[in-house]
């Protein structure tokens, strides 16, 4: 993000979920507060049936759907696994780089069993305050904001200033910011936060691949987000490689608990769609847990 403006980024991947919920039959990932985050232009045109008629014919809509495939795609992915974390005991979820995320609005059935700690700048984390108070929704009593300049500090410094205690394992979530980071960055967070958390913390988070092993229908759809992201000062300028990527994170401490390849995001999350969501080819999720 720039300086003092919030990520536009967070933006999009709300209206992405507003959308396809307001839109799209049968819903992946149902997030009803995504669309009350929005601005409030943003909102009127994702209400609006007709703008949806006359944009649906665009290139640019085309290539909305399978990005916003993966947006929905990781979020189930991450929630899925967080849901069998609780089960086996974890009560900490560490959302990092939280954006405009809505689980500790949408799970009120978890307030007294799950401590959320969202991770993000503070501006863009005043922006989500401001929001949520102008619409009178109040702060889940398990929720606890961590402001953090991820540029200048690392994960661990921010969560010792927060009531998240590392003697306890926690489950973390990184998603949508892996490709915005250096490699030095990626693998920097990884290790402080092996190094923080109690042996069985949990974390997933996804990536992109480089465009040499992605499907060539993707490669426009792929530099038109580069593009696009760059102009608004959030460049995209790390991919990872599948083949090696459990060996490097290993490495630090973890043990792999599963990989999710496009394919296979597919076959579990949108087989048998005919609207034209399915999921962009560069990107994996994966789950690590650290080892005991």
């Amino acid at each position: 993000m720039k300086g003092k403006q919030r990520s536009r980024t967070a933006e999009t991947v709300a209206a992405c979920r507003a959308w396809h919920l307001v839109h799209e039959d049968p819903i992946v990932f149902r997030d009803p507060f995504a669309i009350q985050l929005m601005p409030r232009t943003m909102r009127m045109i994702i209400k609006s049936r007709f703008l949806k008629r006359l944009i649906a014919g665009r290139k640019k809509y085309a290539y909305m759907c399978p990005l916003r495939a993966e947006i929905l795609g990781r979020a189930c992915f991450a929630e899925e696994q967080l849901e069998k974390a609780i089960k086996v005991g974890i009560n900490q979820y560490v959302v990092l780089g939280a954006g405009l995320d809505s689980f500790a609005l949408r799970r009120g059935d978890l307030t007294s069993s799950l401590k959320v700690y969202e991770l993000d700048h503070p501006v863009s984390q005043t922006a989500k305050r401001s929001r949520l108070a102008n619409l009178n929704i109040d702060l889940p009593k398990n929720l606890e904001f961590v402001p953090i300049d991820f540029e200048r500090e690392s994960v661990a410094d921010a969560l010792t200033r927060s009531s998240c205690s590392n003697e306890q394992p926690a489950f973390f979530s990184w998603l949508g910011v892996i490709p915005y980071l250096t490699h030095e960055a990626i693998f920097d967070t990884l290790r402080l936060i092996a190094a923080y958390a109690k042996s069985g913390s949990e974390i997933v988070f996804d990536y992109h691949i480089s465009k040499e092993l992605i499907d060539p229908v993707d490669v426009p759809i792929r530099d038109w987000v580069e593009r696009s992201v760059a102009r608004r000062g959030e460049p995209q300028i790390t991919t990872l490689d599948p083949n090696t990527l459990e060996h490097a994170v290993h490495d630090l401490g973890f043990e792999l608990i599963e990989h999710l390849s496009p394919a296979e995001q597919k076959k579990r999350y949108f087989a048998g769609r005919k609207d034209g969501l399915r999921p962009i080819s560069y990107a994996y999720f994966a789950h690590f847990r650290l080892r005991m």
